[in-house]
């Protein structure tokens, strides 16, 4: 009796193995198991020989375009103008000589502090003490008066807001600040404010700047106490790289005040080019002063712009 049991227990257990389902081999991994880490593509080796190709830093923006640039500049950008200016007058020679002509070097550095919101630095060497002629570098820049006549010119500080100015409408205007420091003898300190305007018709190729600027000299002995200018030039691009145009504006000393000046009435020629993405050359002549007559006085500049950030 005790075998046959056995016997009958063995064969439900065999019966059991046999009923029970297998545990699948086709499957790769349990369940239970994280999954396998995926195998990451390798990058090909370059031949032998041949340098590993480096990573390019992204491309520098460029300059604002020539008809539809903002008044001021973007967060950011620095650009540096290096400018080359001479002047030649006839008063009191009948040719040229030393006395009569000068060639002057002038600097503006420019830089975006916030939208809409510029600072400017510049200065100028002078290598003759006629005429300032430093200030013919400054093409596409406005006038500042009382400079000195010394060999470097009074530094000065100008921050400008635009409003209107981001490129949606044409018109655009701003408010600029100017703080001008005396390094020349027989000078002073001088502040201006400024309303600067432009309007940007670039499906007529057109631009026009222009505004409104008032310098004071803060010194009770100085013969001219301010200098009113208003400056207007207008700017014709002839390609999409190179526009040309002319510049005339009013100049009164002393404005406003009993022993004004008469007005000096100016009138040039402009243009400026685009060499390179972050490299612009400009060039300026100026006429003898329209108004008045006698003032018999060229000028001639070139200046070169370059976005160093």
């Amino acid at each position: 009796m005790r075998v046959t049991v056995v016997r009958l227990a063995s064969a439900l257990l065999s019966l059991g193995l046999c009923a029970a389902p297998l545990p699948s081999f086709a499957q790769d991994r349990s369940p239970w198991l994280p999954p396998p880490a995926l195998e990451q593509p390798v990058a090909p080796l370059p031949p032998p020989g041949v340098a590993r190709p480096e990573a390019q830093p992204p491309p520098r923006s460029p300059l604002p375009p020539l008809l539809t640039r903002p008044l001021s500049l973007p967060a950011g950008v620095v650009t540096l103008q290096w400018g080359a200016g001479f002047a030649y007058s006839t008063l009191g020679s009948l040719g040229f000589s030393r006395s009569n002509g000068g060639l002057g070097l002038s600097f503006d550095l420019s830089a975006g502090l916030g939208k809409h919101l510029q600072l400017d630095f510049g200065t100028g060497l002078r290598f003759s003490t006629l005429l300032a002629a430093d200030r013919y570098g400054r093409v596409f820049r406005d006038d500042v008066f009382q400079t000195g006549n010394r060999f470097i010119g009074n530094p000065w500080l100008k921050l400008r807001y635009s409003f209107l100015d981001d490129g949606s409408q044409p018109f655009s205007v701003g408010v600029e600040a100017l703080l001008q420091a005396p390094i020349a003898e027989a000078s002073a300190w001088s502040v201006g404010v400024g309303v600067p305007l432009q309007l940007a018709l670039p499906s007529a190729r057109l631009r026009i700047e222009g505004g409104m600027f008032m310098q004071f000299v803060l010194s009770e002995g100085a013969t001219i106490r301010n200098v009113l200018n208003v400056p207007v030039r207008l700017l014709l691009g002839v390609s999409q790289g190179f526009a040309v145009g002319i510049v005339s504006g009013v100049q009164l000393g002393n404005a406003f005040r009993s022993d004004a000046t008469e007005p000096n009435v100016q009138l040039g020629l402009v243009l400026r080019g685009r060499v390179s993405a972050s490299v612009e050359i400009s060039g300026q002549a100026m006429l003898p002063a329209v108004s008045p007559a006698g003032l018999d006085a060229y000028g001639f500049g070139l200046a070169l712009t370059h976005r160093v950030r």
